[in-house]
């Protein structure tokens, strides 16, 4: 059905709604994105880079609406008539959906396995039976930058919790999750957007951001003291990284963390100069 010419309308603008958009987008279809948030990927980018990433599909040819909900489908003829909270009624030919994802926790059903959104583990990936583990898009695990639980719908979380698990069923006890970097990396129609950690910033926290939106270029650098603790980036590809690896090894940035606010991208500096004075006082010790 996704025809050129044809009228699609894809309900939600979330990381897989994204992904689902530029395939759409590529078919020549008339698309049209209702988002219920006020921006695109929601809970991936901040206001100004969902709001940029926006505008990106926007200049594509895509209609999206934020801030809107789909009330009611209804058939219309051969196809349907779709209308929005805003009072607006679309006409479409197919309907995508891609509201969101939940971990399938009815397999546990009646098993005495303990739940939440997704099945409780341990920092060994066990469930409150000893013999019984999880991992993936189904396990409520740890988050590295809060120390809190929480399902991780994302490939590398599912990949370090599948390793964990096998390594701990074969008996490695000293196999334990310190935690799962919240990290995302996307490709919209050609910009590449990224988000790491805490991107949303920690309480008390500095940042540093860097915004070109004539180019769709922007970087926001996110501290704890003197620790970066999230990152995002749009249309920006060389240190992803780096920020993914100094959040990740918790690194003390001391004087460069002030010059990151003033110019965050001066990160690769930033790296080599925190990182290399770290293994030379290691050395001297």
């Amino acid at each position: 059905r996704a025809k050129p010419g044809a009228k699609v309308l894809l309900m939600g603008a979330g990381f897989i709604g994204c992904i689902i958009l530029e395939a759409l987008a590529k078919s020549g279809a008339d698309l049209t994105v209702v988002e219920m948030e006020d921006r695109m990927v929601p809970r991936m980018m901040n206001d100004i880079a969902g709001g940029m990433i926006k505008s990106w599909c926007e200049d594509q040819g895509v209609n999206v609406h934020t801030s809107t909900k789909v009330t009611e489908i209804a058939q219309s003829g051969k196809g349907f008539a779709v209308s929005l909270s805003t009072g607006d009624t679309i006409e479409a030919d197919l309907i995508v959906s891609a509201t969101g994802v939940r971990p399938n926790i009815d397999l546990v059903a009646d098993t005495g396995i303990e739940t939440d959104h997704g099945i409780l583990v341990n920092r060994n990936m066990q469930t409150n039976d000893p013999s019984i583990f999880a991992a993936g898009d189904v396990a409520q695990g740890r988050d590295f930058s809060t120390g809190e639980y929480s399902v991780q719908a994302i490939q590398p979380t599912a990949t370090e919790h599948g390793q964990l698990c096998a390594r701990n069923m074969a008996g490695h006890a000293g196999a334990i999750h310190r935690g799962s970097v919240n990290m995302n990396v996307l490709d919209t129609l050609g910009l590449i957007s990224s988000s790491f950690g805490l991107w949303m910033g920690a309480d008390g926290g500095e940042s540093g951001e860097l915004l070109n939106r004539e180019r769709y270029r922007y970087l926001n650098l996110q501290f704890d003291e003197d620790v970066l603790v999230g990152a995002t980036s749009l249309g920006l590809t060389e240190h992803v990284g780096v920020l993914r690896g100094l959040i990740q090894t918790k690194t003390r940035l001391g004087a460069w963390k002030d010059r990151l606010i003033e110019d965050p991208t001066r990160i690769m500096e930033a790296y080599l100069g925190s990182t290399q004075a770290v293994g030379f006082n290691a050395a001297i010790l």
